[in-house]
């Protein structure tokens, strides 16, 4: 674990001696034309940037972005911005990149108890043959599920950020199909939910920063989670192919439409529900998004993705009165005030 001073928490003239993820890094020349180092630093909580005036070419000669670094220094002000001027920088043993890139809110321990509730409510014998040899049997694909981000830039886009997304889907869906009963096949939809972007292991790196790989760029990770939804139904013994065609569907239709990127749109009560939670819970994080980062005033800046400005400004609401006003509701977060559906759902350990 990375113990060094948190970079959202540096100050001027502090002194600096710790472990940071290296963003980004170049060669430059002084009027004089002395080589200096310009680089970029990050950990979870911010960047700062860096110069390096002494030996920069000899010290970044084998570095490069992506790096995790032991930098030594001192923080300074310049043009009303901080910066680390160092005085040594090299590359660090044993370092685990993921430990300084930005990553969920949520405790892993606690998103991965919510991946276990939804494995627990599939019950159906073929759906749940095929889920534990997608998440539980397959440590490989576990492992890099629980660290890959849900996006580049849209949302989630973070470490652990495609299990929080998946996780959270899992329970909409748990919720609406309780709500309509017979009219959805309720483990099928679940199912969906938790194998809909499996894809994204694939077509996503960590970086930094999180970019597309080859195979992201060139197919995309609604074809790449079919495929790999194919490779486990191969190894799977007499698995009904009228069920797989459902769960390849529920794939492929999750965009809603070609303009999105769906291949299909969805023609089943199941895929229909999926597209619309799915997009759901992407367009309220880009909405809690742009309430975070809103500045001063009732508006937040024009969010290109959802195609608006935001209102951010005081709730219509009367606030409670400070004697009676509860504690968070079940099911919510103190901290962010952002519903959370990552306990278990009413009922799951009877079902």
């Amino acid at each position: 674990m990375n113990d060094s001073a948190r970079i959202a928490t540096l100050s001027e003239g502090q002194a600096v001696a710790g472990t940071y993820l290296l963003l980004r890094c170049q060669l430059a020349n002084t009027k004089n034309g002395k080589p200096y180092g310009l680089l970029r630093l990050g950990d979870r909580s911010g960047e700062i940037e860096g110069r390096l005036w002494d030996q920069a070419a000899e010290l970044l000669g084998p570095l490069q972005p992506g790096m995790v670094v032991e930098a030594q220094g001192r923080v300074e002000s310049y043009q009303g911005r901080l910066q680390v001027v160092l005085d040594s920088l090299s590359a660090a043993a044993q370092a685990q990149t993921a430990e300084f890139l930005p990553a969920s809110s949520i405790p892993l321990e606690t998103l991965q108890k919510g991946l276990d509730d939804a494995l627990g409510r599939i019950h159906q014998r073929d759906l749940k043959r095929l889920l534990e040899a997608v998440f539980v049997r397959d440590q490989e694909f576990a492992g890099a599920f629980a660290q890959a981000p849900a996006a580049k830039g849209a949302h989630h886009a973070y470490v652990h950020g495609l299990l929080e997304h998946t996780v959270s889907v899992a329970g909409l869906a748990s919720a609406v199909a309780g709500h309509y009963g017979p009219e959805l096949e309720a483990e099928l939809l679940l199912s969906g939910a938790l194998l809909h972007d499996i894809g994204k292991v694939q077509e996503l790196t960590l970086g930094p920063p999180i970019d597309y790989t080859d195979a992201g760029r060139l197919e995309g990770h609604v074809v790449l989670g079919v495929r790999m939804l194919d490779d486990k139904l191969s190894k799977l013994k007499a698995f009904p192919q009228r069920l797989a065609g459902q769960l390849r569907h529920l794939i492929l239709s999750h965009h809603g439409s070609y303009e999105f990127g769906s291949p299909r749109r969805p023609k089943t009560a199941e895929a229909l529900a999926l597209n619309f939670l799915d997009d759901l819970d992407a367009k309220l994080f880009m909405a809690a998004e742009a309430r975070r980062q809103a500045g001063p005033g009732h508006w937040s800046e024009y969010n290109r993705l959802l195609e608006r400005f935001l209102y951010v400004g005081p709730s219509a609401l009367p606030e409670p009165e400070a004697e009676a006003r509860p504690g968070p509701a079940p099911g919510r977060r103190e901290e962010s005030g952002r519903p959370s559906l990552f306990d278990s759902q009413p009922g799951a350990e009877e079902t």
